[in-house]
Formats: structure tokens, sequence, C-alpha cells
């Protein structure tokens, strides 16, 4: 070969290596690109997933706290009721002692002393008696204020673990994408899998139900009637007897307020259809120069919801004057609560957030709420040319000559559509009070914390993961998990 003929081979070599060269450097800033914005994504993602293990811990907490404050309105309610019983065992006391006295010649001059002491304090036990009754309607109204609050609070959480508009994972894709060239590519996706955590997580197959058995029905701690001892005054009906040398002694006397459906315990609170107070004693008078009498005396008020026409205000024994009821429509109009949700008449009960505490399954995490984040980076929104290393030309690796080489990685092969970047951070809200790791999770202690987990921190999540991401996403996880994939922990 002649050197003329040699010339240029150079020349030919190096147009060669520096388009090698070139497509060395394409490849670099593209995966390097890809790789930036694959952990921009997830570190939105794990922000937004933080975000609402922390929001849902902090919602928990509150409806904890709030619970606690109806837990106290639902005891200063039945204390109200237990009260309204008490007073009225005074009047059945009266009566006991009224009765005592018409049935003795020598005590005929304190039962016309009684006659006059009652007229005296009717006026006023009627006032006393509807006041009494508007105080637990207005107790009622605000332990049924503070339900809805907790109704509100859960409403918010929702949506702001959706994935939609409102969400933290929405939100924060906004400001992720503060100054980019394509604002409108980075977007959150549904996460419906954490909206079914935490509808599981708040229901226990009484939607409404609390159980607050020892808080309202009172027994002991709350009424503290057991074992009333002489009745002693020097004024009123007590200043009579004991002019005549009277007495009145209670004897096993005793007393409670409680929710239930029929009077006597036993009931839940949260399947109540009333809210009761009664009290029962045997009383004993004595007047001088009379047998010494003794009757069985009781007492009790019935409230009802609003709708209901059943309440009840009652004392025994019964007398001529002072009878053993309110009047007509004066027990209703003094001792009905407040109007329901119809979902939940008849009912005096104020409802509110539950806990599933039914779930004892650790492979569910104990109904712990586990909470998505899922962020997407749409490719499409930047055009076929944005980059100069999205090379855009034409090879014969395929017999369709017309089909070009896709060097912005939209399309797979056989045209799976693959043009969106999917991140999905995992958190999780859980419970734990220091000292204390076998306590159950619940909602009545604010004890609940937050974390960012694996996505399959619990038995489902790999078919939440796939449930959310959807195809292509889904199909590409599967086969990893198929092939031996541990990147998911």
């Amino acid at each position: 070969m002649s050197r003329l003929s040699a010339r240029g081979q150079t020349l030919v070599i190096f147009s060669l290596t520096m388009l090698l060269i070139t497509l060395m450097v394409c490849l670099t800033l593209s995966f390097s690109m890809r790789i930036r914005e694959k952990m921009e994504a997830q570190s939105v993602a794990d922000l937004a997933a933080y975000s609402s293990a922390v929001a849902t811990a902090r919602t928990f907490n509150s409806i904890a706290l709030m619970r606690r404050a109806q837990t106290a309105h639902l005891v200063a309610m039945s204390g109200v009721e237990s009260l309204i019983s008490w007073t009225s065992m005074m009047r059945a006391n009266l009566n006991a002692a009224r009765v005592a006295a018409a049935g003795c010649p020598a005590a005929a001059v304190v039962l016309d002393a009684l006659n006059e002491e009652h007229v005296a304090i009717q006026e006023k036990w009627h006032e006393l008696d509807g006041n009494a009754g508007v105080q637990a309607l207005n107790i009622q109204i605000l332990g049924g204020h503070l339900r809805g609050m907790q109704g509100a609070m859960y409403a918010q959480l929702q949506a702001a673990v959706s994935g939609e508009q409102d969400s933290f994972a929405a939100q924060l894709s906004v400001l992720a994408s503060e100054g980019s060239r394509y604002p409108g590519e980075l977007k959150a996706g549904l996460t419906n899998v954490s909206l079914a955590e935490l509808e599981y997580a708040t229901s226990d197959g009484r939607s409404y139900a609390m159980d607050m058995a020892m808080a309202t029905r009172g027994y002991e701690f709350i009424t503290r009637r057991q074992g009333m001892p002489t009745f002693d005054g020097s004024h009123g009906v007590l200043g009579v007897l004991k002019g005549a040398g009277g007495s009145v002694t209670v004897i096993e006397g005793g007393g409670s307020a409680y929710w239930g459906s029929s009077l006597g315990h036993g009931g839940r609170a949260d399947e109540a259809d009333f809210t009761w107070a009664e009290d029962h004693a045997e009383v004993e008078v004595q007047f001088p120069g009379c047998a010494l009498f003794q009757v069985n005396a009781t007492a009790g008020v019935k409230s009802t919801d609003r709708i209901d026409d059943t309440d009840d205000h009652w004392w025994t024994p019964a007398g001529t004057v002072l009878g053993d009821s309110d009047p007509g429509m004066e027990k209703q109009y003094r001792h009905t609560l407040g109007w329901v949700d119809p979902e939940f008449v008849p009912s005096t009960f104020i409802g509110g957030m539950t806990y599933n505490t039914s779930d004892h399954s650790r492979d569910n995490l104990w109904a712990q709420p586990k909470l998505f984040a899922l962020v997407q980076r749409d490719y499409k929104k930047r055009g076929p040319n944005a980059d100069p290393w999205n090379l855009l030309f034409r090879f014969s690796f395929t017999p369709d000559q017309s089909r070009p080489f896709d060097s912005n990685g939209w399309y797979l092969a056989d045209g799976t559509d693959i043009s969106v970047q999917e991140a999905l951070g995992t958190g999780l809200a859980y419970y734990h009070r220091r000292g204390h790791w076998e306590e159950p999770p619940n909602l009545w202690n604010p004890f609940w914390r937050a974390t960012l987990a694996s996505a399959d921190v619990d038995a489902s999540g790999g078919a939440d993961v796939q449930a959310t991401v959807r195809a292509p996403a889904a199909a590409a996880f599967q086969a990893l998990i198929s092939a031996g994939y541990k990147g998911v922990h």
C-alpha cells in the first residue's frame, strides 16, 4: 500500500473513538441525572411519609386527650344525674316522714308543719330541678363538640395522607419543583393503602363505641352515698322533725348513676339508650309516743334523647301532697337531653373515635397504621429533546426500521410505557409508653410516635406496594422480588 493511500486512517479511528466517547459521556450524564432525580424524588417521598406518620401520631394523641376530656364530661354528667336522684331521695324521705306522722295521733302537729315546709320549698325545688336538667344537657353538648372535633381532625388527617391535592406528598412535590425547568413533572400519586390503614386502625366493629363503663356508671366513686347517717339539722324539714323530737335514719342507703337500656346495673355505656341515676334505702322514722316506722324509699331520674318522650323522675313512697313524680310534661321538659345522630337513636351516649383493639396479630402490627407516600416524575412533561444527551436516531435493532431508538427511556421494546419515575416512602405511626412495651395500642393514652419503616413492615407490604405503584412498576417490583430482591427492606 502506498503512503498516499494510507492517509486519513487516524482521522477515521479518531472519529469513531470520539463517537464512542460521546456516547459514554451521554450515558454517564443520563445515568447520573436519573440517579440524582431518583434521590430527589425519594427524599420527597420519605419526607411526606414521615410527615404523614407524625401527623397521624399527633392526631391520635389529640384524640386520646379529647377522649379523656369526654370521659370527664360523662363523669360530670353522671354526677349531675346522681344529684338529681339524691335530692329526689330527700322528697322520698319527707314523704316517709309524712306517712309516719299520719299514722300517729301524737305527731299530728308535725304533719301540719311538714306540709307548710313543703309549700315553702316547692317553688325552689322546681327551679333547681330544671336547672340541673339544663346543666346535664350542656355537659352532653360539650362532649358532643369534642366528638365533632375528633371527626374533623380525622378528616384532615385522611386528606393529608391520601396523595390528593392537599396531601403532604402533593405539597412537598410542589415545593421541590420550585425553580425547576419542568415544574409540573413532579407530583403525588394516590395512596389508598394509607386511607385503608387508618380506617382499619380506627374501627372495632362498633363504629362509634367507647367502653367507658367504669367512667360513666358512677357507683361509689361518683355518688359516694353508701351508709348515710341519721339526718340532723335545725332548719326546714329537719328542723321541724327535730323540734318535735323526731328523727329520720337511712339504713343501707346507696345510689349510683349509669348508662343503660333499663334500670339496673350491667349495661355497657356505649350501648345505652338512656341515662339513669337511682337511690334506694331503708328509712326509719321515729316520733315520741309513736311506733317506729320503716319503709323502703327509692328515687331516680331517667334522661332520654330529645325525640324520646319516656323521660321519668320519681320518688317513693308516694304522698298525697308530694306525689311521686314531676307533674305532666315537667319531667320531659327538665330531663330531656340533646339531639343525637339518628344513626345512634335512641341513645344519650357521647360517641367518638375508637381504636381497633380486636386485632391481636403481629403480622398486621396490631392495627398500627402504615402510611405510604408516592411521588411520581413524569418525564413526558419535558418533551423528547429536553436534554442534549437524549439522542433520537434510528438503529436497525429490529426488523421494523420505522421504529426509532428511544434514548429517553419512555418505552420498553414491547411498547410498555415507563415514562413515569416512582418513589415510594413508608411511615409508621406506632404506640409506645416508656416502660410498658407490652401495653397494646389504644386511643386512651397519648403515647403515639412516628418513624420511617420499610414498605413491607407488615405481612401485606408486598401486595400493598403493588397496589399503590400499579403497572408497570408493580410488575417490575414483582419480578425483582421473584428474583430474590431484598432492597425493599
